[in-house]
């Protein structure tokens, strides 16, 4: 890869950020009208971790299907004038996609706080950056780069979200304050065991798919740095519960997931020491 191509992924990544902020500010101007335009309402919902999972999944999926069609039409000489117009719109599509999941991560908790376009601006730079480093690593290869930006951008997702979750605000009426309410268990689960689904879905895939050596260095590499981020902010989520099980719970998603980085490290490096 020559630096004609990093310059113009830079272009492309420009273009996406540019998108994604601008409907982030879009959502935070629209956040308190009445009614609510409905990708608005969306982010606003209770239930936006998954519009947030949906939007943060459809650029690669959305990407893997248009593949083949788009290398038919470059490959055309009709196609060789619209290449750089398409692939800009497709930038600018790809952009709005994760300006939608980057605010569904970043939306507080009750609508009556104030919507800030920052915090979903720097997820999407993060997802942005993420998806490069994924396909660089991967050489571009179509479906093992959908397979592990599907992986990388929900991680980023959910780490945010763990880490930003907006807290409704606290009362000012003479009301006694209501008991604190905690965040649902889910999340911490569904990140806790992604790094088990990784290894199980790595086994069937690699049995099926031959890999060249770099790729699956770059799998293994992605796996245990996956799984490294997984084992810490999973167990963190639960310790922050302060209930015996789910200390528990977290001290055994520690030790597991401890377990499968090391696992997916020592295969990266067996594979690049060169040993089979």
């Amino acid at each position: 890869m020559n630096s004609s191509f990093y310059f113009q992924y830079t272009l492309h990544g420009i273009c996406e950020w540019a998108a994604a902020f601008a409907i982030a500010f879009w959502i935070s101007q629209a956040w308190s009208q009445n009614p609510a335009p409905l990708l608005v309402q969306w982010v606003r919902s209770p239930l936006r971790p998954w519009p947030m999972v949906a939007f943060g999944i459809a650029p690669y999926v959305l990407s893997l299907l248009l593949q083949p069609l788009l290398i038919q039409l470059y490959t055309s000489g009709a196609g060789t004038s619209a290449r750089m117009p398409i692939s800009y719109f497709l930038s600018l599509i790809y952009g709005v996609l994760i300006g939608l999941a980057s605010s569904c991560c970043a939306a507080p908790a009750a609508g009556q706080q104030e919507f800030r376009p920052g915090p979903p601006a720097i997820i999407s730079a993060v997802l942005i950056t993420a998806s490069f480093l994924v396909g660089s690593f991967l050489r571009y290869q179509a479906a093992v780069h959908t397979l592990g930006g599907i992986a990388t951008a929900l991680t980023v997702l959910f780490v945010a979200r763990a880490i930003i979750g907006g807290e409704a605000p606290p009362s000012t009426s003479a009301e006694p304050p209501p008991m604190p309410v905690q965040r649902a268990l889910w999340p911490a689960l569904v990140i806790g065991f992604l790094p088990a689904a990784l290894i199980l879905g790595a086994i069937p895939l690699g049995s099926s798919i031959n890999f060249n050596g770099e790729a699956v260095k770059a799998l293994l590499l992605i796996g245990c740095i996956v799984s490294v981020v997984c084992c810490f902010t999973a167990s963190i989520m639960l310790f922050k519960r302060h209930t015996g099980g789910a200390i528990a719970g977290g001290i055994l998603l520690l030790l597991l997931n401890g377990f499968i980085a090391f696992f997916f490290g020592c295969c990266a490096a067996i594979t690049n020491s060169g040993f089979r």
